[in-house]
């Protein structure tokens, strides 16, 4: 496939991508007001957070792999197992937008609105829409899946082969190149604002 077939695909799909838009965006404030509702919840969230931080301690390279091998699980997992009737993406949507604003609450009240851009953007800007094309097309194949059962004639197997190419071509280098940002570049942003 080319890069203008790539490009027409995810035009075909984009009622996908913004549903996926959308329920991320929508989880996240709800992770954000049920944060400023509930400060447990916000603590208790961010302590199992804090579990991770043996991560920080280990040399670039390997929290570079970490985060990366990490975002390309979850991405592929949203993506591929979207055969289990959208399912999976839904969960990786919903839990990752209201986790999401549960760390956003908690770093506006530690440190303001401009670290947590800080800490978002210089990766984020490239791991978000990542994620969601990969829970896009997770969504894509769960509701081919559904037609199938319904009888419907539809390429299955094709969309798979597809869905295969993007995270290959797209999704892994992307999600590489964003977490070298967020090991290597990010930290330099949040000590700008701290």
């Amino acid at each position: 496939m080319s890069i203008k077939d790539d490009l027409a695909y995810l035009k075909s799909i984009r009622i996908f991508v913004g549903l996926s838009v959308f329920i991320f965006g929508l989880t996240t404030v709800m992770g954000y007001f049920a944060a400023a509702v509930d400060p447990e919840l916000a603590s208790n969230w961010t302590r199992e957070l804090e579990a991770l931080k043996w991560i920080f301690d280990q040399p670039p390279i390997v929290i570079m792999t970490i985060i990366f091998l990490k975002n390309l699980l979850a991405s592929a997992m949203a993506m591929l197992l979207g055969l289990g009737l959208g399912l999976v993406p839904l969960m990786v949507v919903t839990s990752n937008g209201f986790l999401l604003g549960i760390v956003g609450y908690a770093a506006v009240q530690k440190a303001g609105f401009l670290f947590l851009m800080a800490g978002i953007l210089p990766h984020g800007i490239i791991e978000l829409p990542v994620v969601l094309v990969s829970i896009a097309i997770g969504f894509r194949l769960g509701y081919l899946l559904a037609l199938t059962l319904a009888k419907e004639k539809v390429d299955l197997s094709g969309e798979t082969r597809i869905a295969i190419h993007f995270l290959l071509r797209w999704v892994a280098p992307l999600l590489f190149l964003a977490a070298a940002i967020e090991t290597f570049i990010t930290p330099i942003a949040i000590s700008v604002v701290t």
